[in-house]
Parts: structure tokens; sequence; C-alpha cells
């Protein structure tokens, strides 16, 4: 039923000031814009891979997403699992008893959607869509960073355990066993939702090292970010550099580079970088 993450919904305050980050420094392309009126939004969507960036600019001052950007600023909104039957996926969650926001589909940017409340996923708020289209890979362009795919997304959480199974569990994962992120040096599980990677940190680990927090710049819970995963690492930092941009990187056990991109170059989000898989 669920095919993995179609995309991770970013609020900014403007739109066009967005772009020139996500489009014209790393390099993604834009597959649409529109306004949707209902839901009070301009957005753009950027695909990576299979999945996409979703920008969202508040155009009604007294809706949802404004008065995220009012007491948050700006930053990650939401994830969206995508669906082959969101109907039949609002009543299982239903069924189950998990915390609705819709209890019956409506129509949004990305095809026939849903809101799971945030109580259902450990504090996330999750989106269920059903695309118009299916997903199928974009290159990366030929420019910027040369992004191929999210590698994964990362959520940090008290216990990591709970939290991958309330996910796994919800739709249709397994979670893959406790073990060790060497890029962030704490307790993870990764769950594969379809296609796609979310891994769940240990807080408390991400908080206990002060190398690591602080290159989280000191954000330890929550949805800390997604990493997008580039077929050359260093010529991604080096096209950054010539950006003005100097992002952090640390190195994993076995020695694999990892890098974040400061949050205020990318608009309240946790940009990370890896050589692809």
């Amino acid at each position: 039923m669920f095919n993995g993450i179609h995309h991770v919904a970013v609020v900014v305050r403007s739109v066009p000031q967005a772009l020139g980050f996500y489009r014209d420094i790393l390099g993604l392309a834009v597959s649409r814009e529109a306004t949707v009126a209902d839901q009070g939004v301009r957005a753009a969507l950027l695909p990576v891979g299979t999945d996409e960036i979703e920008l969202l600019e508040p155009t009604n001052p007294t809706g949802g997403v404004a008065r995220f950007l009012e007491k948050k600023g700006e930053g990650i909104h939401h994830l969206c699992v995508e669906t082959s039957d969101v109907a039949a996926a609002l009543d299982r969650a239903k069924a189950a008893g998990l915390p609705m926001i819709d209890q019956t589909p409506r129509r949004g940017l990305a095809g026939t959607i849903g809101f799971l409340h945030p109580g259902a996923c450990h504090g996330i708020l999750v989106e269920l869509a059903q695309p118009v289209e299916s997903r199928h890979p974009h290159l990366p362009s030929s420019g910027g960073i040369h992004a191929t795919a999210i590698d994964t997304f990362y959520l940090g959480t008290r216990d990591v355990g709970t939290a991958a199974a309330a996910f796994a569990k919800n739709f249709d994962a397994t979670p893959q066993g406790t073990t060790t992120d060497s890029r962030l040096a704490a307790s993870s599980v990764v769950v594969r939702i379809g296609t796609s990677r979310v891994t769940f940190l240990d807080s408390s680990d991400l908080a206990a090292s002060p190398e690591v927090s602080h290159f989280l710049e000191g954000r330890t819970e929550g949805l800390l970010g997604f990493c997008l995963a580039v077929g050359d690492f260093a010529a991604a930092v080096r096209h950054l550099a010539e950006k003005g941009i100097s992002v952090a990187v640390r190195r994993a056990a076995e020695g694999a580079p990892f890098a974040r991109i400061p949050s205020e170059r990318t608009h309240g989000v946790g940009v990370f970088l890896a050589a692809e898989r």
C-alpha cells in the first residue's frame, strides 16, 4: 500500500528566495509551481531521484502554514508518504485508532491526500498522498551538486525502538535492527518505507557528544533533515565553496565523509550530503 516517501515539505518565507538556494546553488530542477488557494500556499516541487522537495510559502496569513512560519520559522513542515489508495490508508489509520487531521481524502498538490495528526507518528506531521502520476527517477541536473537521490531522512527521538516500530506498523515497513549510525555516532534504527529510508537516531546519544551536537547546530530531536546522495562528494563540496558556502564535514568510522550545509543557507532545514551508496 505504501510506496515510499513522496516528498519532504519545507516552509519558507519566499519561494523565489528559496529557489535561489535549492535551484540555483544545489542545481535541483523545478518540476512544477502552483498556488493552492484552499491550502493558502504557493508551492514549488523539486525532484531528487524518485523523491521531491516541496517548498511552501504561505499566502493566507491566517492559514496553518502561516501559523507554522510565525511560530517556528522556516524549516521542515511534514513528510509525505505515497500510497496506492489514500482512502483505504485513511480508513486503516482510523481503524487503528490513530489521531487524524483528515477523515476523508481531499485534493492537494501531490494528488489525492490526507493528513495524520503528529500524535500518530511521534510528533511528525505526515501526509498521505495518492499521486496522479507514478514516481519515476529524475536524472541529476547538469549543474550544482549533482544530487541523485535523498539517501535518508533523519529523525531524532528519545525512544528509537518505539518510534521505529510505530512507523513500521503505520506504513508496512520492517525495522532493520538497532545499530550505531557511524556518521553521527548514535544508536539508530533504519526503517524502509517502500523505496525510501528513514533513520531514527537516539537523541540522547546525539546530545551527549559536543562534536555531534555542534555539527547538528544544537538540534538533536524531531525531524532533523534529509541527506542528499551525490555522485562526487568532493566536487559537491567544492561547488558549494565556490558559491561562498562553507560546509561542516565529519568523517565516519570507516572514513566516508559526511557534510552539513549551514541552516541559514538552507532556509532552516538540516540538509546533509554523502556519497551515493
